[in-house]
């Protein structure tokens, strides 16, 4: 499916793009200012809390990553910028280069966030199946949902092996002014997941997937939210109402969620002949609120990934993927059981 490109179904007008950004933009250039101002005194109080607490520095670290964060943000918002000048004043804000120039901008980004994360935040992750992208692309990754980090590490993954990602993220996403920004200047869909014109959501999505070039990596989180037991259970409800047949296979999970399937296939049907990558992890949990994360920091356990490639000639005709794509996520599901570490207690200083 080809056509104009979409962005998102409600939130890609001007109007709504200009009503984020005159708020998020400022406030993520003042946050900055004002996070190296109280660095300090944020240094002392911290340090005091993780003496007192027996911490390994977590409250320190996460200030200092703060500061890294938010000057990251506050440069990519005025690299877009100067973008913007040297491409749009000339009408090439669609061309090849400007394209080519917001990459490089988005690899920048990520893959500077995920570093500063593994030196101040102690993360470690790694790759198993590395080897799946050294073929390069396009590919369709089908990746788990495990944290609110997710999309950055597979982003920085993916720029590891050269390869440029189209991400299939929720509109919520689209108040990080630098997502929003870029993410707008790159093919991206931010999805409404609770849109009832489920069809124009599909056809979106379908059009992002319609023109990859070799290069390029679709990214899609098939569960289309984070796993949690009450989830779950509301997934295997829902479809013993709208797919009796996938309940038994649902049932038989116990770390991710079934797939939504609906967005999955507009891409595989606008991507015929294009490989899928399942790409699988465990190490990181979904940390919910700040406390969440002080506890975990430093990261008791690396992150694994682990990636396999399927050719497309070895997938299913229709009638009978959805079937096929239950059974793949069912041994996706066995590999995060078996390669789960166990759990452990937050590290305190000895």
């Amino acid at each position: 499916m080809h056509g104009p490109r979409v962005w998102s179904s409600r939130d890609s007008t001007r109007r709504n793009r200009w009503r984020r950004r005159v708020f998020t933009v400022p406030a993520i250039l003042t946050g900055f200012f004002a996070f190296v101002v109280l660095l300090v005194p944020a240094l002392i109080v911290g340090g005091i809390v993780d003496l007192l607490a027996r911490r390994r520095g977590s409250t320190v670290r996460l200030a200092i990553y703060a500061v890294w964060w938010a000057g990251l943000e506050s440069a990519g918002v005025l690299w877009a910028a100067v973008l913007w000048v040297r491409y749009s004043l000339l009408g090439q804000l669609d061309s090849r280069n400007s394209l080519h120039a917001h990459s490089r901008l988005q690899r920048w980004w990520s893959t500077n966030l995920v570093r500063g994360a593994r030196s101040l935040l102690g993360m470690a992750h790694g790759l198993e199946g590395r080897e799946a992208l050294r073929a390069g692309g396009p590919l369709i990754v089908l990746a788990r949902h495990g944290s609110q980090g997710d999309a950055l590490l597979v982003a920085s993954i993916l720029a590891t092996a050269g390869l440029r990602p189209r991400f299939v993220l929720k509109r919520q996403l689209l108040w990080d002014p630098c997502l929003d920004v870029v993410g707008h200047r790159l093919p991206n869909y931010f999805v409404d997941r609770n849109s009832t014109d489920n069809r124009t959501e599909l056809d979106n999505i379908a059009r992002l997937a319609s023109d990859l070039e070799d290069d390029e990596a679709i990214v899609i989180f098939p569960e289309g939210t984070r796993y949690s037991d009450a989830k779950r259970k509301q997934a295997i409800d829902t479809l013993g109402t709208t797919a009796p047949g996938r309940v038994a296979s649902a049932r038989r999970l116990r770390h991710v969620l079934p797939i939504r399937t609906a967005g999955l296939l507009s891409i595989m049907d606008a991507a015929p002949s294009t490989d899928l990558l399942f790409l699988n992890h465990v190490g990181v949990h979904d940390f919910r609120t700040l406390g969440d994360l002080w506890h975990n920091v430093p990261f008791p356990v690396p992150i694994r990934f682990h990636a396999t490639r399927i050719s497309r000639n070895e997938t299913p005709g229709a009638s009978e993927v959805v079937d096929w794509l239950d059974t793949r996520w069912e041994e996706f599901d066995d590999w995060v059981a078996t390669n789960t570490p166990e759990p452990s207690s937050p590290a305190t200083a000895s």
